[in-house]
């Protein structure tokens, strides 16, 4: 299929022939929109909170003034230790070490940006190993490579309110986001579980990044539209772990159909001191690509009965709507930032093509919990993932044909509660403690049963050079 190919190729013609047409201002207004949320991915910290610094002579803040060039090395190491339930007891170690590098002002050329990231990623995961759930215990966990992830160019124009980006991301580097979900370290609070276990080769998300086209239009200083265009299978069909099929990041797919996301964005309250700012979004993807049945084959048996050729028939399409609410709730006396926010994400897609049709996030932080502790946070959340009907269909058939001894559970659950410490500048420490309610939701494991309810543990290090 090749849905994707002339929109991406229309988007980089528009990108090119934009370039003349920036404003002077384009870059500086593009780069970060406190009304609206909106604003470039940073490679790294602010320099002064890193480990690093300005490096000797202040070559690094050089670079950024003079040439418009960031740099940054970021890692993530972690030990998480499942202490109850799940696959069994034990503890590993996960880590994540990024790369990369931006751009301003690309050849001179006013408001045109360029980005570029590697992920290095080591360790041994806790959800294959310990645990045992849908939702990834922690962000990071992956096949263990070296890989490219993020790759591309924007341009901004008309003074920023619009940019047009085209290259390799991953679909949550922009959609689907709460600023006030990002301490969290289940993954469920970032790219939702619902889709993540349909979407070919999990969708194009951490750490398969996928070609694309995006453009952002700032509507007013309240309304902002976004919208996208994704290549629809980042690792492309095969056996295995999708994830060992692009093992270096690079396969560049263009031929899998095409994954659409459009989002709205509206802005509340205002961001100065005493403020309470707010960012509410309301969104859906469509995917071209084709679906599989999980109750029925191609001659209308069921899949789990032994009459049945084990071919499910397919639905062409998958879609999903979503709504994300971010809201700071309050904040101290004459205060630009810290203070109470909330959050909030719902997903619900089609339950007749989606091993999950359903799921819900929410929570709370609070930024500045204790006195002299400014840059402290503290977080709780849950996130919950329920099985669609068609696939508890499924579940009850394997009973019904002696294939399983108890039908799969409606939903999966996590509660997270964890803590950011910053011990010094360019360094954190997280302690971080998840509750997983029916981990895997009774599909089929390693064990062969349905697995008890898991209590994890870990701590993560984030150390920003």
């Amino acid at each position: 299929m090749t849905e994707f190919v002339p929109t991406l190729v229309l988007a980089g013609l528009l990108t090119l022939g934009s370039w003349s047409a920036a404003r002077a201002d384009a870059a500086a207004d593009s780069a970060t929109d406190s009304a609206t949320g909106a604003s470039l991915p940073a490679p790294c910290a602010a320099i002064d909170d890193t480990l690093t610094g300005a490096w000797a002579g202040g070559f690094r803040t050089k670079l950024a003034t003079d040439y418009g060039i960031s740099l940054c090395v970021q890692e993530q190491s972690e030990v998480f230790g499942n202490l109850a339930g799940g696959l069994h007891r034990g503890a590993v170690y996960d880590g994540l070490t990024t790369a990369s590098v931006k751009v301003d002002n690309v050849g001179g050329l006013e408001g045109l940006s360029f980005y570029a990231s590697m992920l290095q990623i080591h360790g041994r995961g806790p959800t294959p190993n310990l645990v045992g759930s849908l939702q990834s215990v922690t962000n990071t966990e992956a096949t263990r490579s070296t890989k490219l992830y993020g790759l591309w160019i924007e341009q901004a124009l008309f003074g920023g309110d619009l940019t047009v980006r085209i290259g390799q991301e991953g679909a949550t580097d922009e959609f689907m986001l709460a600023k006030s979900a990002a301490i969290f370290i289940d993954s469920s609070f970032g790219f939702p579980a619902a889709m993540a276990l349909s979407l070919p080769s999990g969708g194009p998300n951490y750490p398969l990044a996928a070609p694309m086209v995006r453009a952002q239009y700032k509507l007013d200083e309240r309304f902002t539209l976004l919208g996208a265009v994704f290549d629809g299978d980042p690792a492309g069909v095969g056996p295995g772990d999708p994830q060992r099929r692009d093992l270096t990041g690079s396969a560049f797919r263009t031929r899998d159909g095409a994954m659409s996301f459009l989002e709205l964005w509206y802005a509340a309250g205002s961001d100065g001191e005493d403020g309470r700012p707010g960012l509410y979004k309301i969104g859906a993807w469509y995917h071209s690509g084709r679906f599989a049945d999980p109750v029925r084959d191609t001659l209308g048996r069921p899949l789990a009965s032994p009459a049945s050729n084990g071919v499910p028939r397919q639905f062409r399409g998958n879609r999903a709507v979503y709504a994300v609410m971010d809201q700071t709730v309050w904040r101290p006396a004459h205060a630009k930032d810290g203070g109470i926010s909330v959050f909030a994400m719902a997903t619900i897609a089609p339950d007749d093509r989606n091993v999950a049709n359903l799921s819900v996030t929410g929570g709370v932080n609070w930024t500045g919990p204790f006195p002299g502790r400014d840059k402290d946070v503290a977080g709780l959340a849950f996130a919950t993932t329920d099985l669609g009907s068609a696939q508890r269909s499924f579940g009850a058939d394997l009973v019904r044909f002696g294939a399983a001894s108890a039908p799969f559970k409606t939903h999966e659950t996590v509660v997270e509660l964890t803590y950011q410490y910053r011990a010094m500048p360019g360094l954190t420490l997280q302690p971080d403690l998840q509750y997983v309610v029916n981990p895997g939701a009774g599909l089929p494991n390693a064990t062969g049963v349905a697995l008890k309810n898991a209590v994890i543990a870990g701590l993560r290090a984030t150390l920003v050079f």
